[in-house]
This record gives structure tokens, sequence and C-alpha cells, in this order.
């Protein structure tokens, strides 16, 4: 019996289990927000509008086109719809135990990987979220994983899987190409002990930039740029200085409002890096395990660049962007516990503690999200026939076309940071409306909701010229959510 618990099979399985469990509890307790809402109101659309990207998405469309078909066999609900999410988040972590065999043939870091990830809040709040953050996390895995047995068997078939599951990556996430970049940069490096491997490395390269000109084509062609795909790299942001400290640390243990969990796992990062280095510097180059140099370049590639290009022009750069490097900086935590004669084997304990105790925090915390569904909910209970309702953020805005497609809705237009053009909203099934629209379409009563999520002043403004004169009849707060009810007087 000692040996069944004993078995790696049997560990791989507990920490799989462990972390299902993790990720089914609580799955649609947050409701849907503005990314989440674009990504089922995107997948609703026929299969043609989503390859043509006619919602002008910054991401290309595989994952869409996966949900578009999942929406058709699971119920219309959150917990439903999220699960596929779910899936892809559990499947990552024997798709991480695989790729840590593979890279350093060691029993231990495979399975303390797969335990980082099994709890690792930031994971797990992934895996709760309807977007594509772990089907890519789950793909440049498996991609790597794949590229190195391509290198060990030297067989085509395995750089053709490569080269499909890299290609599949790209089209689910432009930042995908930096995972490529980093497995080109170690094919270059190591070109003298495998000429094979540079040259089948650079002809998948090769034939993936290829078959990504079609996309490339499609959102250089956009009318309107700067509201289309590549308006998260034209949007001006403020710059801070900690973001190259803060994205790692967000990619390892989430997010957290506690001050004390905040300098905790700001100050394991920061010791582990330090030693760390040393450690590398204990090794010397040439004793540094392939694995571990493939994995710090795809690190170097997906965070230094993005993070590079932010120092030197701020743009709008969130950390779940960064998600493809999530997985690798496990691995190198993982690859800390085979220093045993140092201090990194007890601060990658001390790491999974902390995830665990993130996890546990993130479950029995409050709501991550606005509660979108609960004030959808409220003003279709309590709205009357000929009732509409005026959204002053797409934050509200989208989310209540998913939650109450009834409701006769629009969004109120001239905000001075707009993130759609109006034609996008249409074919989500949404309109936009001007001043003088709401006061033709309100006939006696009209609902006011305000989400101030972004151009909050201009929010505030718009909603104090709308109440100036009709009388309030009622008003309601749900989660920092703001619900007027006014009496339209002609």
């Amino acid at each position: 019996m000692t040996a069944v618990f004993k078995s790696s099979r049997f560990q791989l399985g507990f920490f799989v289990t462990l972390g299902a469990v993790l990720r089914f509890i609580n799955l649609g307790r947050d409701s849907l927000w503005l990314d989440e809402a674009i990504s089922y109101l995107a997948a609703q659309l026929p299969v043609s509008q989503i390859v043509n990207n006619t919602v002008q998405s910054s991401h290309p469309p595989f994952y869409y086109l996966l949900l578009h078909f999942w929406l058709q066999i699971v119920p219309d609900s959150d917990t439903a719809v999220k699960l596929l999410s779910t899936l892809f988040g559990i499947l990552l972590i024997p798709a991480m135990y695989l790729l840590c065999q593979q890279l350093f043939k060691n029993r231990t870091v495979a399975l303390v990987a797969a335990a980082l990830t099994a709890v690792s809040p930031f994971h797990i709040l992934y895996s709760h979220e309807l977007r594509m953050y772990t089907l890519l996390m789950l793909l440049v895995v498996g991609a790597t994983a794949v590229t190195h047995q391509a290198r060990q068997k030297e067989r085509s078939g395995w750089w053709v899987l490569a080269g499909f599951l890299l290609l599949l990556a790209v089209y689910t996430h432009l930042f995908a190409f930096l995972v490529l970049a980093g497995i080109g940069l170690h094919a270059l490096l190591t070109y003298r002990q495998s000429k094979r491997a540079f040259w089948a490395t650079a002809v998948i390269t090769a034939i993936i930039l290829l078959c990504f000109v079609p996309w490339l084509n499609l959102i250089l062609a956009e009318a309107e740029p700067a509201l289309g795909s590549l308006r998260p790299l034209q949007q001006a942001t403020a710059f801070n200085p900690l973001k190259p400290l803060t994205a790692p640390v967000f990619l390892l243990f989430g997010m957290s409002s506690s001050f004390w969990y905040s300098g905790l796992i700001l100050f394991i990062f920061f010791a582990y890096v330090v030693i760390f280095l040393m450690e590398l510097r204990k090794l010397g180059r040439s004793q540094i395990p392939q694995g571990l140099w493939l994995t710090l370049l795809i690190i170097i590639c997906v965070l230094g660049v993005p993070l590079g290009v932010y120092l030197v022009r701020p743009f709008f750069l969130p950390e779940r962007t960064l998600a493809t490097a999530a997985p690798f900086l496990i691995i190198v935590l993982a690859w800390g516990m085979t220093r045993r004669q140092s201090p990194l084997p007890y601060l990658t304990g001390l790491a999974l503690l902390l995830m665990l105790v993130g996890t546990i925090g993130y479950h029995s915390g409050p709501l991550v999200k606005p509660p979108y569904r609960d004030a959808t909910a409220f003003v279709a209970e309590n709205s009357q026939p000929g009732d509409v309702v005026l959204h002053s953020s797409d934050g509200s805005y989208l989310p209540a076309l998913r939650y109450a497609p009834q409701l006769n809705q629009g969004l109120l237009a001239g905000d001075p940071d707009p993130r759609k053009p109006a034609s996008v909203y249409a074919v989500l099934g949404g309109q936009v409306w001007s001043m003088a629209d709401l006061e033709l379409m309100a006939n006696g009563r009209f609902w006011v909701i305000v989400a101030l999520e972004h151009s909050i002043e201009w929010q505030q403004a718009q909603y104090e010229i709308i109440a100036a004169s009709p009388p309030l009849l009622e008003q309601q707060e749900i989660g920092g959510i703001r619900i007027f009810l006014f009496e339209q007087v002609k």
C-alpha cells in the first residue's frame, strides 16, 4: 500500500484531483465582466463572422471558435459556459508534469510543478474566466514538450505536431509568438549540438508566419484602427515602474487586497530570484540543464520583450496578457527543489503554502468581479413594458446583453475613451444612443445604469445632465453599480 502512495501516477492523480476540486468550487459565483461578455457574445456569432473578426477583437479566433461550439452543447449558465476554461486548466496540471519530465528527467521537479499548478491562485482565477488564457497556457506547454521530444527523437512527425500546436497557440493569442521566439532562440544557441533542430524550428516558424498572414491582413485593414484589434498597443497608459516586479508575482500568486499577503509574496519572489541567480553562478554555464535554459529563454522573451517595450513606451499591458510566462515561472520554482544545499527548496515550499493560502482567500473572500448579473436581474425584474435602459459604460452594457437581451437597452454615445465602434455593438445585438435618441425612445420611465469602470468624470457629468430634469423614482446600488429609475416628463 505504501508503494501505491509513493507512485508517481498516484501522486499526480492526487494533484489533478485537488486542482479539479479547487477549480470547480465557486465556478459560477462571479458574473461575467466586460471581456468575458465579449467572449460570450462573439462566440454566439456565425463561424464566418468569428473568422472575419467582425467584433474587432485583439485576439485571434481559435478560442472563440471552440467556445462557439461549446455553447451549443452546454446549458446557458455561467457555470456551464466557464467549464471550458476549467477543463483546460485541469489538463494543464498533467501537461506541466509531462513537460518537466521531458526537460529534466526528474520526478520531483515534475510533481512539484504539478502541485504548484494545481493550487496556484492565478491558474484557478483564470480557470474561472471565460477567456482564452488556460487554453493558451495548455497549448504552449504542450507545444514546448512536443518540441523537446522532437529534438530528442529526431522524427518529422514530432516536428509536425509541435508546429501544429504552436500554430493553434498563435491563433489563440498574439503573445504566443514570444514563446515561439524563446524556442527559436534556444535552437539558435544550441545550433552546434543539433543543426537539424535549428532548421526544423526555422521551417516551423516560417510556416506559422505564413499561415498567420491572413489574420494579420485582416486586423491591419480595419477601418478604425484606434478602436480595432490593435487598440491595446495604441492606448496610452500611465507608467508604472513596478510592473516588471508585480507582473511575474501576479502570474504566480494572483491578486490580493491583503497587505501582509502582498508583502510576503513580494519578499518570497525577490528572495527566490536573488538566490536562484547565485545558484546559476555556482553551476556555471556548462552545468545548467538544457531544460532550464529553454525555460529561462522563454521567460525572457515572454516577459522581457513586452515589459521592455512598456518601459520605453507605456501601453495597455494588463498582467493577464503575459499568461504564457506563468507555467515557465512555475517550472523555475519547481527546479529549485533539486538544489539540496540551498534555501531554494524551502522558498519553493513556502511559495506552495502561500499559493494555497491565496487560493483559500480567493474562494472565501468577496466577489472578484462587479456583480453585473445581479444588477441586470434587478432591472429586468422591476422593469415594465415600454421601459428603456441606458448604460453609461460598456462595462455594464455588454454583460447586460448577455444576461437580459430582452430589455430595450443602449449604450450612451460620446465616451471620450470609446472601446469599440458602434458597428461592433450592433453586431453583438446592441445599439449606441445619444441623449436625443433617449428622449425620443423613452415614453414614461427609463433606467440609467452607471458602472464607473473608465471615463469616470465623463460618466458622472452625463449622469448629472440626465438627472437634471426628470423626477427620480428609485435608486439602487448593487456592488458599486448604481441604478436609477426616472420618469420622463413631456
